[in-house]
């Protein structure tokens, strides 16, 4: 069987959804963000009241409760806004409880405070183990949240080494990652999770032991969960029937848990091609560490660790565009032989090279051990296109050598976020090759499984606020997806336009999901 891709949910109930909420305008009333008494597990907290009062412009103060009559005497923050919401990034506290407050401005006089609520900052355990230190360099690293593992929760520090998140999770936690509104996602316990800053469960993959997902979840535009999953078929090897474990890639509707596109390594991959290095080799035959989609080639790119290989898949057809690594007697590889081993995290750049983290398990075809050992984060440049041909143009040795994890990450301001493991650190490195910036794991909670650290993230924060960028969905340009944009969308039904948000051609049922999926103001 080949890559798959099936059609989005079929039939009216998503327009009858809509045509629901148009009846029934009492149900778009957004909700009040952080809800009422709510515990939060992060100290960058975004207020949002947008449908809860009128008025376009409003005053927003926010204060401690302190027990005193009026805690507002002298509130932490006061500011003016026609956002409808604020994102507050300094002066909160772990272990703390607020209060805020709003008022509606008419003609530039204030009002009455229409809405007020209060908030809760989690108190951090007292047993909790965890310590870093940071140290820089003469550069200045890119400003922002370091993210990643740590046993069964999501942490993140500043800059300084402060902890700004710290959120517990249902199971222990291997990749994880910010979606940009206050939701994580991550892998654990065999499947994909989606949980907001109070701990709770937005989404998360099928409770199977035949839909076991493990290393990597990644968003897709759409909204949809791309996801690496266990897959397992028995194989005649020499006259030997084994059940190998390969992967499937899988992308998921998480609205309806419907599989809406896959792609097997059984199918495109051959069992002739496997690491005669690894003991027992097929009970791991592939182990693809990560999978996800890139938007400006439509492609997905994956990474199969026990191949030391990287595939570029065409996503509408699901062909291979080509396989770039270690060299196999198949001749299915293109490219790339002994450019890197047991690598994870490729990026592709925006100049169309690509960084990765190489491990080196296998540099030169043959096992490394802790003598003669390497590991690299390092840059490609492509010849042709699609690539014909590969070379390494910068690499950055990590001081250890670095055998299972790791990540390698460009980041804006051109330096690369390296996560290697077996340091027990995240280290930002410029590109003459200087560490601008460390984070080192001094004492961790000892758990089982993946160790903390497995894969860090630097992201802005954990609102993304970027007033220039276009909001999927709000077709009227007021900031935000409301009735008067399904009204817009139902008027182009059937035909082409801006309502046609997924790009078909035709203003159809999939076009009314994305909608409802950026439903509210347009930074959530």
């Amino acid at each position: 069987m080949k890559a798959q891709r099936y059609q989005g949910v079929r039939g009216l109930f998503p327009f009858l959804v809509v045509l629901m909420m148009v009846i029934s305008p009492s149900v778009l009333m957004a909700e009040l963000e952080p809800s009422e008494g709510a515990l939060l597990g992060a100290t960058q907290v975004r207020l949002s009241w947008a449908g809860e009062i009128g008025g376009v412009e409003h005053d927003v103060q926010l204060a401690i409760s302190d027990g005193s009559a009026d805690p507002f005497v002298n509130p932490i923050i006061e500011e003016r806004t026609t956002a409808g919401h604020l994102v507050i990034t300094d002066g909160l506290e772990f272990g703390s409880v607020y209060l805020w407050r709003v008022r509606s401005i008419d003609d530039g006089v204030p009002g009455a405070w229409d809405l007020s609520s209060t908030f809760s900052i989690r108190t951090l355990p007292f047993d909790f183990a965890l310590e870093v230190d940071i140290t820089t360099g003469s550069q200045p690293a890119q400003p922002g949240l370091t993210l990643f593992n740590h046993c069964a929760s999501i942490v993140g520090f500043d800059l300084d080494g402060e902890l700004v998140l710290m959120l517990d999770t249902p199971a222990r936690v291997a990749d994880c990652r910010s979606l940009g509104n206050g939701q994580f996602l991550f892998v654990g316990g065999g499947r994909a999770w989606i949980v907001d800053l109070e701990g709770s469960v937005i989404w998360a993959s099928p409770d199977s032991n035949t839909f076991r997902v493990h290393h990597c979840a990644s968003m897709m535009p759409s909204g949809n969960v791309l996801m690496v999953v266990r897959e397992y078929q028995d194989v005649d090897q020499d006259g030997v029937v084994r059940t190998w474990q390969g992967d499937r890639i899988v992308e998921m509707n998480p609205a309806t848990d419907e599989i809406v596109w896959e792609w097997n390594t059984f199918d495109y991959f051959t069992t002739q091609d496997y690491d005669v290095h690894q003991t027992n080799y097929w009970n791991d035959w592939t182990h693809i560490n990560d999978a996800h989609y890139v938007e400006a080639d439509n492609s997905v790119y994956i990474s199969t660790r026990h191949l030391s290989r990287i595939t570029r898949i065409d996503y509408d057809t699901g062909d291979v565009v080509y396989n770039m690594g270690m060299d196999f007697d198949s001749g299915l590889v293109d490219f790339g032989d002994d450019l890197f081993s047991y690598q994870h995290s490729p990026q592709l750049l925006p100049n169309g090279n690509m960084v990765l983290f190489d491990n080196g398990n296998r540099r030169g075809g043959v096992p490394a051990n802790g003598q003669n050992g390497q590991s690299y984060a390092i840059e490609l440049a492509f010849t042709g296109s699609p690539p014909t041909d590969a070379e390494i143009v910068w690499s950055w040795q990590t001081p250890v050598y670095c055998s299972s994890t790791g990540d390698a990450d460009r980041l804006e301001n051109g330096n690369t976020l390296v996560t290697a493991t077996h340091l027990n650190g995240v280290h930002e490195v410029a590109p003459d090759g200087e560490e601008v910036w460390r984070l080192s794991l001094l004492s961790v909670e000892t758990c089982p499984g993946l160790r903390p650290g497995y894969r860090a993230t630097r992201i802005p924060g954990i609102y993304l606020e970027d007033p220039e960028t276009p909001c999927l969905g709000d077709l009227d340009g007021d900031g935000q997806v409301a009735v008067d944009d399904v009204l817009a969308l139902l008027s182009q039904w059937g035909g082409s336009g801006s309502a046609d948000l997924d790009g078909s051609g035709e203003v159809e049922v999939n076009d009314v999901l994305l909608m409802l999926q950026k439903w509210g103001p347009c930074s959530s």
